[in-house]
């Protein structure tokens, strides 16, 4: 049975700065009034992910925002339901150490407006290596933090929050266990929802064998969905 569809945002249920498309986007609400609830799981903060939720006219949407350091129920601000992860000392440390490091090599980057972690937005892929000769010439000094490169950018979040994380305070919040979530992702931070999830799907998955499924589209995942819930 399924209650509960999570969707990553970038590269799954949208491209990279697009909106959803309408065919999918109907498909979602055909899931969402078969009683499923519908969430996003993103690297994107919580309140870029209301904003972007509010355009899809979904009734009752939830969010893990910042790779699930960011939970909340509803797209209203201030939201219904809101929780923020605890963190080390060390992870807040090295959140700002890196941020001095990246601010004096790179004082023109933009940065994400996170609650947490920190994302900065590399220009080009010389700046993306100088980040890189950084981080290992600092290995020792970057304590209790999980790093994730994109095709646009660094994430560099608290050790232990990650989307399986997120994803399990979400669960608790909805009262909607594991086996009766499906995740959908297409990268390497989609994963550890993938982990928690009762059924994992990919989306043109690098390594197909991450998830139960794997396909070539959005629209053929929410299929997927469709099917299976018709046949509950």
């Amino acid at each position: 049975m399924i209650r509960l569809a999570v969707f990553d945002l970038d590269g799954t249920l949208a491209e990279l700065g697009k909106a959803v498309k309408g065919s999918d986007l109907a498909k979602l609400k055909e899931i969402e009034d078969r009683g499923v609830t519908i969430a996003l799981c993103s690297g994107k903060p919580a309140y870029y992910l209301c904003g972007f939720l509010r355009q899809t006219g979904l009734k009752e949407p939830a969010i893990v925002g910042e790779n699930g350091s960011v939970i909340q129920k509803g797209i209203e601000l201030p939201p219904e339901k809101f929780i923020v992860q605890s963190y080390s000392k060390e992870a807040e440390r090295t959140i700002e150490f890196l941020r001095y490091k990246l601010k004096e090599m790179l004082p023109d980057m933009w940065y994400q407006p996170n609650l947490v972690g920190l994302t900065p937005f590399p220009k080009n892929e010389e700046q993306f290596e100088m980040i890189r000769k950084m981080l290992e010439e600092n290995k020792d000094q970057i304590i209790d933090i999980d790093i994730y490169r994109h095709v646009d950018s660094y994430d560099f979040v608290p050790r232990g929050m990650s989307k399986y994380s997120g994803m399990k305070i979400l669960g608790e919040m909805l009262e909607i266990p594991a086996e009766e979530t499906v995740c959908v992702g297409d990268g390497v931070n989609d994963y550890p929802m993938f982990e928690y999830a009762g059924t994992s799907l990919g989306v043109s998955l690098q390594y197909p064998e991450k998830a139960d499924y794997n396909f070539p589209c959005i629209g053929d995942a929410l299929d997927h969905i469709l099917r299976e819930i018709k046949n509950q």
